[in-house]
């Protein structure tokens, strides 16, 4: 039976649509395996680049590290480029870090500086060393290569700073003031530009290397920046002129602390260089600044130190003045700068007219005054102060001030072979308690040897005495003198008075010598069993260290 064209009609739609059906499930599947293909590909394209420029990578580190100069140069150069230097070699060992900083000398140019400066921070020693020997080699080669250097003084990091100025100034290999390129100039410049690197520069200026060999170029060019319009860049010359200490530039920073359009920040900062060189012509300036309260506390102290080194009879009274100020850090710096006064450096001698002037001013009632002018001839250890010092030692006042002036004599007293303090010291020692007897116990052991014979004779008084006594003894042993204190202790040790022994045995252990191990072996076959317990006790403590 025949089909009607309808029904034909409507097998051949089927048929059609079935076909379509298929062909688009087919088509979908291939778009989908493509899309694998396609992904795999690129895939297998990156891991491609990824291991291209891994052996890259590890080629340029070869050149870095083991390549010829030219070599090393151009390696560094490309990471450098492309911003890869730092991160290629962060997980590299000491020896490769080492080795990458030789080769940013190969290639001495203004980003090797930056880098080398950067490769200061290395937490490893020979790593950091060695970018600093670059910078010595490299950072002035140049103008480019030591403006890039001059801008490291600005850096955010302390240790980069202090990096940057040891490069341009260590005594063993630094760069020194050159002329070619301008070093100073480039410094001067700097401090012109950055905030940061002020203190930096005058660091640098002011050190053995340029100090005073480039004074003739630096100072000039800071007194001309102590016009400029911007305060901070002339805090900053003043700063470095400070540092300097070339009296030549004192009219210059006088004229600009007497300018009335300078800033009291600017003055804060010129009064402290002013103290820094102490010129003479600066001393009125500066005794007014050290009473004015006006100025910042540190300015104040900078000017009494430059009023100590001054050292005039004005000098020294205003400083004198300054020890009745309630304003405890002042107070002490008056004390450090009238010692200073009193014996130029540690090896000079004291100045015998200062010495005079202080012993002095102990008439002034004031306790403030006395006790800092005790801690100050304590630091000039004159014998010309023996006497004064005596006798604040034997005033009898049992306030709290007082007791604190009898101390601070009694440490005045102790300096070696101050002979005329050994009788007081023991007289105090005997018949004081606490920490006046502390103090002279101590400031005999600091006189050495010359009050052995007196600390001896104590050994075999009372329990206080002989306590204190062997603690000076054990000190003295410790000190220059132990080779005469140890024949006097162990005179100590062979005297038949028991007690003797026993505070022998004492000091001989609290000298910690190998001499007095001996001493005390000896004491400890004593027929007296508390010196031999003592004896072995000390023993004891010396083998472990106590």
């Amino acid at each position: 039976m025949r089909q009607s064209s309808l029904e034909r009609s409507s097998v051949e739609n089927t048929n059609n649509q079935t076909l379509e059906t298929n062909t688009g499930e087919k088509e979908t599947v291939i778009r989908k395996y493509l899309n694998y293909i396609i992904f795999g590909g690129i895939v297998l394209f990156v891991v491609a680049l990824a291991a291209l420029h891994s052996r890259h990578m590890h080629f340029l580190l070869t050149e870095l590290t083991s390549g010829t100069p030219q070599e090393r140069a151009s390696a560094a150069n490309e990471l450098i480029v492309g911003q890869q230097f730092s991160d290629s070699i962060a997980d590299s060992t000491v020896s490769v870090r080492v080795q990458s900083a030789v080769a940013l000398a190969d290639l001495n140019n203004p980003d090797a500086v930056k880098q080398a400066i950067q490769m200061l921070k290395d937490q490893d020693k020979p790593v950091s060393e060695q970018a600093l020997k670059t910078l010595e080699q490299i950072g002035a080669s140049n103008p480019a290569n030591l403006k890039a250097l001059a801008a490291g003084l600005g850096d955010g990091d302390a240790g980069v700073r202090r990096g940057v100025v040891k490069s341009l100034s260590d005594p063993e290999g630094g760069i020194g003031p050159r002329t070619n390129p301008d070093v100073v100039q480039a410094l001067v410049a700097e401090a012109v530009s950055t905030d940061a690197s002020r203190a930096a520069v005058g660091d640098v200026l002011s050190s053995s290397l340029f100090d005073p060999s480039a004074n003739s170029r630096s100072v000039p060019a800071l007194e001309l920046l102590l016009t400029n319009k911007d305060d901070t860049v002339k805090q900053g010359a003043a700063d470095a002129l400070g540092k300097i200490g070339d009296q030549t530039a004192a009219p210059s920073l006088l004229a600009l602390l007497h300018n009335p359009q300078t800033s009291m920040a600017v003055q804060n900062v010129v009064v402290g260089a002013l103290g820094l060189i102490a010129a003479p012509s600066s001393q009125a300036d500066l005794i007014a600044a050290l009473k004015n309260p006006v100025y910042e506390a540190s300015a104040r102290a900078q000017a009494a130190e430059g009023l100590g080194s001054i050292a005039s009879p004005q000098a020294v009274e205003a400083l004198l003045q300054t020890l009745t100020t309630d304003n405890l850090g002042l107070r002490s710096s008056a004390v450090t700068s009238l010692a200073r006064a009193g014996r130029v450096g540690i090896t000079g001698k004291p100045n015998p007219s200062i010495v005079s002037q202080l012993v002095a001013a102990l008439n002034n009632p004031a306790p403030q005054v006395k006790l800092g002018i005790a801690k100050t001839l304590g630091i000039i250890a004159s014998p010309q102060a023996a006497p004064a010092l005596i006798s604040l030692l034997k005033n009898s006042g049992a306030s709290d001030s007082t007791e604190a002036i009898r101390i601070q004599a009694a440490d005045a007293l102790g300096f070696p072979d101050d002979k005329a303090g050994i009788a007081p010291l023991i007289e105090a020692l005997t018949k004081e308690q606490g920490k006046v007897a502390k103090a002279a116990s101590e400031a005999l052991s600091r006189i050495g040897a010359s009050a052995s014979p007196a600390l001896i004779k104590l050994l075999g008084k009372g329990d206080v005495p002989a306590f204190y006594a062997a603690s000076a003894l054990g000190l003295q042993g410790a000190g220059t003198d132990s080779k005469q204190t140890l024949a006097a202790l162990q005179k100590a040790a062979n005297s038949p008075n028991t007690r003797v022994q026993r505070w022998a045995a004492v000091a001989l252990g609290d000298t910690n010598l190998q001499g007095a191990q001996p001493i005390l072996e000896q004491l400890t076959h004593s027929p007296d069993p508390e010196v031999a317990y003592v004896a072995r006790h000390q023993i004891d403590g010396i083998s472990h260290g106590e």
